[in-house]
């Protein structure tokens, strides 16, 4: 009988929209050799969404670096965007180059997994268990109703859910690392006009460690323990989790199950993802990560907004460095071409997955360029996450959990329950980001436009383009404090705390925004 096979890269399998708008799917060698005549790469979950821009570009470095062409400069991306399209017989060198090892079930070197040896001591394990789109554990019971385990997918969604696994594994068990990137990551992709350019815009230049053909598909060894990175390909391909794919015998190729163990540990912390922005501070180089109750469009200016610099005084000084493929695209774009970036975050702590979404963030390239303009447009978001956390701090002052603690001396005051209202707090403070989202992009076009030498000395010019921001910040602020202190008690306390709550309130915003 004739083993499965599944070819990554001639099987359509990868959900890609073509320029007119219509939906395809292509392997890998069509989705590049026709990337000029493909708008955007297209699937519902954005983790999976990213994984296969990922694995694209790693594939396209890759085969760069083994013809010895990989651009090491704007100026070479420019030449190379100048082309139009891929060249097709650097993908043909690249694949003869790498050998048989694109079969997503290939018994001895599976695309991306690892093979079962013969006497292997393995427990094979439900396909729901690994991946962070599938409930599993308790959450299938609570979510499908059912245990885990009944799940078979095809050898399309397979390879899919298979793309996710590198930059986006959460925390397991014991022995069990997340992602390269650790949890809750916040990746950043310049996007072009086609997935041509998009792909070119997020070729890193700066070198990291080996400039050899190094993707997981090319290395023999078995991903286990501690290692460094040794190249970008290498860190943009890494195993966390040692994977196998069990097919059903017979019939089309249906997973009816999955072998896993520990994969790669990262070893040190030199490792630095071009699609990250980082800050350092007392602690060291920390990543910008997706948080909750925080739209992606608010972490603008370290996606974005700030090349590498410092922002900060004294102890609160900490040193800002956007993501290198964005310092790139800058380079690589006109004054007259706005930058629009998709953030794709996760938002994870340990096994849990509490979200993960992705946004359009389009940025002028006159802020993109100049780092004054840029820094504050930034400061003008810091004045809108003070006013959230102002707006928060007085939905607590709301409970009279709250004030029975405020009343006592610092050091006898106790840890009180904010469950009860921590909810709605949560819930202005989404609403007071959403509607505040629309009169940001004004805020970055009316920044735009002024002088880079005129604008950072000049305070009155500064507030009179932000008038309208900060106007918002203030209604919207105290519009959701409204909304809220209607869903509380209506005796005489709780009215008497509203009065207060409000006028603290009113205090700390004209503070705030003064």
């Amino acid at each position: 009988m004739n083993r499965p096979s599944f070819n990554v890269l001639t099987e359509p399998w990868i959900p890609v929209s073509r320029l007119d708008g219509t939906r395809d799917e292509l392997g890998i060698l069509p989705c590049l050799e026709q990337a000029h005549e493909l708008r955007e790469i297209r699937d519902p979950a954005p983790i999976i969404e990213f994984g296969l821009y990922r694995l694209l570009v790693a594939f396209v470095l890759d085969a760069l670096i083994l013809a010895n062409c990989r651009p090491e400069d704007p100026i070479d991306l420019k030449e190379l965007i100048k082309k139009r399209h891929f060249d097709g017989k650097l993908f043909d060198d690249y694949v003869k180059h790498c050998g048989d090892v694109f079969d997503l079930f290939h018994p001895e070197r599976p695309f991306l997994q690892v093979a079962l040896t013969a006497n292997a001591n393995t427990e094979l394990g439900p396909t729901d268990a690994l991946f962070a789109q599938i409930p599993s554990g308790s959450e299938a019971i609570h979510w499908h109703h059912s245990k885990e385990g009944h799940l078979s997918i095809s050898a399309t969604q397979a390879a899919l859910l298979l793309t996710a696994v590198s930059p986006f594994m959460k925390q397991g068990g014991r022995g069990y690392s997340p992602s390269i990137n650790g949890s809750s990551p916040l990746y950043a992709t310049p996007m072009g006009d086609s997935l041509f350019k998009t792909l070119v815009l997020n070729l890193p230049l700066r070198p990291y460690g080996k400039l050899v053909p190094s993707a997981a598909w090319v290395q023999e060894t078995k991903p286990q323990g501690r290692k460094t990175p040794i190249s970008v390909a290498d860190g943009f391909t890494w195993q966390p989790r040692q994977l196998t794919f069990v097919v059903k015998e017979g019939g089309p190729s249906v997973v009816s199950g999955l072998v896993f163990k520990p994969g790669f540990q990262v070893d040190g912390t030199s490792w630095i993802d071009p699609n990250l922005a980082y800050q350092w501070g007392d602690k060291g180089a920390e990543k910008v990560s997706m948080r909750r109750n925080r739209p992606l469009w608010r972490d603008a200016g370290a996606l974005a907004l700030l090349p590498v610099g410092e922002l900060g005084k004294g102890v609160n000084k900490v040193a800002m460095r956007r993501p290198d493929v964005v310092e790139q695209a800058f380079e690589v774009l006109d004054f007259q071409e706005p930058l629009c970036l998709r953030a794709y975050g996760l938002q994870a702590k340990q096994a849990n997955v509490y979200e993960w979404i992705s946004s359009e963030l389009c940025v002028p390239a006159n802020l993109g360029k100049t780092t004054r303009l840029g820094v504050i447009v930034d400061s003008e978001l810091h004045l809108a996450d003070s006013g959230a956390r102002v707006l928060r701090s007085a939905i607590l002052r709301l409970s009279p959990e709250f004030e029975r603690e405020e009343r006592k001396p610092p050091g006898k005051r106790k840890r009180w329950d904010k469950r009860s209202i921590r909810n709605l707090a949560d819930r202005s403070e989404r609403a007071y980001w959403q509607h505040l989202e629309s009169r940001f992009y004004p805020l970055m076009n009316a920044f735009a436009q002024l002088d880079p030498d005129v604008a950072p000395n000049d305070r009155v010019l500064i507030a009179t383009t932000a008038r309208d921001w900060r106007e918002a910040i203030l209604r919207f602020s105290l519009e959701q404090f409204e909304s809220s202190a209607k869903d509380m008690d209506a005796d005489a306390d709780a009215l008497e705390r509203q009065v207060r709550a409000r006028s603290w309130l009113d205090i700390k915003l004209k503070g705030v925004l003064s």
